[in-house]
């Protein structure tokens, strides 16, 4: 993919999420202790759409925790455009339903994955598989996809971001509206609503509000310690970038609508 970026970057952009040592929300291992100004969740960068967080799962029905009700105030007023045309995946593994949108000729998932198996919560903290759905690894990410979906390749991402503006731009148009750390001027264009749910490397929770994550099903050999590609969201930047990470991160899964032949 071209990569049209200022050579400031550049070293940066060549590395994985994985390798990203950003200390902004670290919860090392199965810790879930965390720094109290990142869990302010009542503040109105916290916000998600009930459509979002609320799921048909048993985890939605646990016992709630004040994170989890600070996102559920929010659930009313702050979302996707109302002139979104969702559709509806029903996983008959689990009966979750998630809500899918049509970007050009390609049908994705609207929400990130959350089927239990060989997932992980962030922190280990189910209020937030309601909100961002599981991450899994490389592994199980290429198998956990519903019947008739799967995990996208590297060059069904750069579909998606041409339609959606072109690779510099579609970090604008396929994020949420609400939720980073520092809000961006986005509509959420296309309904993709991207959320900030970090991801899992060197033992540690990294980026939540910060950025996110994503599998492909590409792996190659540009980098010999991290061959898995991924794709990389965050608050700062208008493009979005792929970069190469280990089996052992964890990530989020966007399924994609299998072609009919």
């Amino acid at each position: 993919m071209k990569r049209y970026i200022s050579a400031i970057f550049l070293a940066f952009l060549l590395a994985s999420c994985a390798d990203d040592d950003s200390d902004t929300f670290l919860v090392k291992g199965g810790d879930t202790s965390y720094s109290s100004d990142e869990d302010d969740s009542s503040s109105s960068s916290a916000r998600f759409s009930s459509s979002s967080v609320l799921r048909s799962s048993s985890s939605s029905a646990r016992s709630s925790s004040s994170l989890k009700d600070a996102y559920l105030e929010e659930l009313s007023r702050n979302g996707p455009s109302e002139s979104c045309d969702f559709g509806i995946l029903r996983d008959s593994r689990d009966g979750q339903e998630y809500r899918t949108t049509v970007i050009g000729e390609q049908t994705w998932m609207a929400e990130n994955l959350n089927y239990d198996s060989a997932g992980v919560c962030y922190g280990n903290m189910p209020e937030y598989c309601d909100v961002f759905g599981r991450m899994y690894s490389v592994d199980a990410g290429a198998k956990v996809c519903p019947e008739g979906w799967h995990l996208p390749s590297l060059e069904e991402w750069d579909v998606l971001f041409a339609t959606a503006g072109g690779e510099n731009y579609a970090n604008r148009t396929l994020i949420s509206s609400y939720g980073w750390k520092e809000q961006m001027n986005v509509a959420d264009s296309y309904c993709f609503t991207v959320l900030p749910g970090g991801y899992f490397d060197d033992d540690e929770y990294k980026l939540l509000k910060s950025g996110v994550c994503y599998w492909t099903s590409t792996s190659d050999g540009t980098y010999a310690d991290n061959p898995f590609r991924n794709i990389y969201f965050d608050y700062e930047r208008s493009y979005v970038y792929e970069g190469g990470a280990s089996a052992l991160d964890k990530m989020y899964i966007r399924c994609v609508k299998d072609i009919d032949e």
